[in-house]
């Protein structure tokens, strides 16, 4: 089936301004998409819901896309280097509602404010995973996933590491792929990082960190940038 979201000619997805080229798209969606991040976290979000999901991804995307905020409609597979060139199972297209109820359901059970900073981190490492494996949008469920759970760590009084997670986006992306393989997934990789981006007090910024977002020279941001473990390839079991 073809992919109903990328140009007839080229190979890139429908966007508002006409752009064809790959390289140009994802550094001006990359821009607009951290601008409206921030606009978002000023603003404020609390809605931890499917239809809160669609939200922050139409507010994100919504400047590029008009298909933002929308459910896919085809079925998509990404080739991933830590599972030797294979993709993660993302829901089918007809499966994406249910499977994001049931993904949702899992942050309804916990009580999460009375666990440890440690129990709370090892929780949400579990939970964010199964509702960024259903992967509902074309495109920018890994930044709309993130932000959802940024709001979601300080509705429950805690401080997210953001610039942390922004310059380690390599890093954070192939933990969540390690997270969501089913029986065969490994959270310690996700747990890793957000042991050191969730803390119990306001994070400040130095003057090197802000301007230079991208990539912090201290090693609490390096360490992640360095690739500092490396998976073993995993195979998803024939059916």
């Amino acid at each position: 089936m073809a992919d109903l979201y990328l140009y007839d000619d080229v190979p890139v997805l429908r966007n508002s301004l006409g752009i064809k080229d790959e390289n140009t798209l994802d550094r001006i969606e990359a821009e607009q998409s951290r601008a409206n991040m921030m606009l978002l976290y000023e603003r404020g979000f609390h809605d931890f819901t499917p239809s809160g999901l669609c939200e922050i991804h139409h507010f994100l995307f919504g400047d590029l896309y008009d298909w933002a905020g929308k459910y896919r409609i085809i079925n998509i597979e990404k080739r991933e280097r830590l599972l030797a060139g294979r993709s993660v199972w993302y829901s089918n297209d007809e499966e994406i509602p249910n499977d994001l109820e049931s993904a949702f359901s899992a942050l309804y059970q916990p009580n999460w404010d009375s666990l440890t900073r440690e129990q709370f981190v090892s929780a949400i490492s579990r939970c964010f995973p199964c509702i960024w494996q259903v992967h509902p949008f074309r495109e920018g469920n890994t930044r709309t996933v993130v932000m959802m759970m940024t709001f979601f760590v300080e509705q429950h009084g805690y401080f997210m590491d953001q610039e942390l997670l922004a310059a380690s986006a390599g890093y954070v992306r192939d933990s969540f792929v390690m997270a969501s393989l089913d029986q065969l997934s490994e959270y310690e990789h996700l747990e890793r990082i957000l042991l050191d981006a969730v803390q119990s007090a306001p994070i400040h910024y130095d003057v090197e960190t802000l301007c230079n977002s991208i990539s912090p020279s201290s090693d609490r941001y390096s360490k992640y940038q360095k690739e500092p473990y490396k998976p073993q390839p995993h195979y998803k079991r024939e059916t």
